[in-house]
């Protein structure tokens, strides 16, 4: 039996959903969202002491991210943690000791107890092994969503439809856009924009609109209804909206950083996330360059075959096996 603990359903969904592609074929297994979304110090104590009451003395835990400190509830117990990515380090804030709290909480703590760590990517591995002395720590990619599927598209109509996932201060958005001020397109922004994020766009005079609280169905039409995916990001675990334009057969135009290069391998357009003018370049090359955008579609289509969920799948089952 392996049980499974996942992050408060309201904290996002973007962890949940790449877990489910190989949870929903674990075979025996039961699944239980802590209760407790915000990290404040007694909604850490609630979300422990429900992991420790749930906990399965004789089989398998498993942390699936986030919830790192989730671990203290297991001792004793065999357990897997899956650790996504350090955006919440990267960009912390507070006093010294706090971000010091949070190091031993959420990295150095639970790399020391887990029986198994498994890292999304060969990046994360890295930024994590900094936390710990154990040489044991596993990669194992996030799969793609099976639910999207390939769907070609004629590229003749312009303006060209930008699909921009996320808002967050890692996520790029406002270099993005003002790289594409006076670039005819079309800008779909997924996600909650800052109050400053919107006058930005505003101010851009780029066509606009803003869409958040999607279903997974919806955000597959967002990018089967795109042109073009931007996803050039200043810091990511991993990448996901790449091998999902990927598998519906957009190009992308992503970041130099290592994760990304990762994931992408050579199906995108790589640009300087810091350099506005870099950005741009990548933007009026995609736009101009008809076999530009059919090599990154056709290497993409190749790419996403690593991320297949079936692959990802075994190797957690072989994890499992192994324990």
């Amino acid at each position: 039996m392996i049980t499974f603990f996942h992050r408060n359903i309201d904290a996002g969904y973007s962890i949940n959903k790449v877990t489910q592609t190989f949870v929903r074929n674990i075979p025996d297994k039961e699944e239980f969202y802590v209760p407790c979304r915000r990290a404040s110090l007694v909604n850490v104590v609630k979300n422990i002491w429900f992991v420790f009451r749930h906990r399965n003395k004789k089989g398998i835990n498993h942390i699936t991210g986030d919830i790192h400190y989730c671990i203290l509830g297991l001792i004793g117990c065999k357990t897997v943690l899956t650790i996504h990515d350090t955006v919440a380090l990267h960009f912390a804030s507070g006093s010294k000791f706090k971000k010091k709290l949070e190091e031993w909480l959420w990295f150095t703590l639970p790399l020391r107890m887990a029986t198994k760590v498994v890292c999304i990517s060969e990046e994360t591995k890295r930024l994590v092994q900094p936390f710990t002395n154990r040489k044991d720590l596993i990669v194992i990619h996030n799969a793609v969503d099976p639910g999207i599927k390939t769907s070609l598209k004629d590229y003749d109509i312009t303006p060209y439809n930008i699909l921009h996932i996320g808002t967050k201060p890692n996520k790029n958005l406002e270099r993005t856009v003002q790289a594409l001020v006076g670039i005819p397109c079309r800008l779909t922004v997924v996600g909650n924009p800052s109050q400053r994020q919107l006058d930005l766009i505003k101010k851009s005079g780029i066509e606009y609109c803003v869409k958040s609280g999607l279903t997974d169905e919806e955000i597959i039409k967002e990018y089967e209804a795109c042109d073009v995916v931007t996803f050039i990001s200043l810091f990511e675990g991993f990448g996901m909206p790449i091998i999902e334009a990927n598998k519906v057969g957009r190009p992308v135009i992503t970041s130099t950083i290592p994760v990304v290069k990762e994931v992408a391998a050579d199906s995108a357009v790589f640009v300087d996330p810091y350099d506005e003018g870099k950005i741009r370049e990548g933007f009026l090359a995609l736009f101009s360059d008809s076999k530009l955008r059919k090599v990154c579609v056709e290497k993409g289509l190749e790419n996403v075959k690593r991320f297949e969920h079936e692959s990802i799948t075994e190797n957690y089952l072989n994890l499992y096996r192994a324990l």
